[in-house]
């Protein structure tokens, strides 16, 4: 098996730079056929794989979610599956799929993978997900989180959201669903084909990334206090028992505001004028690399 890996330097905080040395090492230990292309600033990964994906059986991302996002998007179309040594600040997919986090389990779940289908997010006719699409509060959070450079992990997040919390206030926002209606001031919308968002919390801990259905949380409008007293309930899968907080599934979700959301999409902000989101899920519409290992 020839493997291609895109690395992404940067990834992590710097742990990229760091931990490629350590990678090198494994491959040639484990004997890998492989080739490595270094990331050097936004749409690389994307243009690699594109470009490169039909001269190997596997393209993996080193890096985070932002750089398994533009790898993503370069494979779809094609045959090539995609697999996942996680090393950015979130690594919010893998948790999503229950692959291993740690450098070396990870590389063994690759070489020992196999093909595994799952559901595919496109956002606006255009661009694919595979994670997450966060409108409002956690897309303003995960802004804010990129202004931390102390913490590392799931504590850039959490610092994020408190900061966050005396910034931001809900907004009216229209949420067409297949079966549903909301038309309500919304603190946030979480439009889940996976389960982990922020390195490990969770808006919407049913979901799961082959069921042929998004998990739509919405956040009426909520006090701060509130959202610091129940904050534990993002990492104990109890944020449904919050009477703003509710949660459905939908195969195409639409979300129109009179005023522009900050927005993310598999953990990376996408910069524009968002006032209408039309999201769509593809069942078992992407391909990805998995050993069956679960998380390490």
């Amino acid at each position: 098996m020839r493997i291609l890996f895109i690395v992404n330097p940067t990834a992590g905080r710097g742990a990229g730079a760091k931990k490629l040395q350590k990678l090198e090492k494994l491959l040639d230990v484990k004997e890998v056929d492989h080739e490595l292309l270094k990331t050097t600033g936004p749409g690389d990964a994307k243009l690699f794989s594109k470009e490169r994906r039909d001269d190997f059986d596997l393209v993996t991302v080193f890096g985070g979610d932002g750089t398994m996002n533009e790898v993503l998007n370069g494979l779809v179309g094609g045959n090539t599956p995609m697999a996942v040594m996680p090393i950015g600040t979130g690594n919010d997919f893998v948790r999503s799929a229950q692959l291993p986090i740690k450098l070396e389990p990870a590389l063994d779940n690759i070489l020992s993978g196999k093909r595994r289908m799952c559901d595919l997010g496109v956002f606006n006719g255009e661009r694919h997900f595979i994670n997450v699409i966060g409108i409002g509060f956690d897309a303003y959070a995960n802004i804010e989180s990129r202004k931390i450079k102390r913490l590392k992990g799931t504590a850039v997040y959490v610092a994020a959201v408190f900061k966050t919390l005396r910034q931001w206030s809900a907004v009216p926002m229209k949420i067409e669903m297949d079966n549903d209606l909301i038309d309500d001031h919304s603190y946030l919308t979480c439009i889940a084909n996976g389960w982990s968002v922020g390195g490990g919390l969770s808006l919407t801990p049913d979901a799961h990334l082959r069921d042929g259905l998004f998990d739509v949380c919405h956040v009426a409008d909520i006090s701060s206090g509130k959202i610091v007293w129940n904050f534990p309930k993002l990492t104990n899968g109890k944020i449904n028992d919050l009477e703003e907080v509710t949660i459905r599934q939908s195969k195409k979700v639409r979300v129109t505001s009179e005023e522009p959301l900050p927005m993310h999409m598999d953990g990376e902000i996408i910069d524009a004028e968002n006032k209408v989101f039309e999201v769509e899920i593809i069942p078992d519409g992407f391909t990805i690399w998995d050993g069956g290992a679960g998380h390490a």
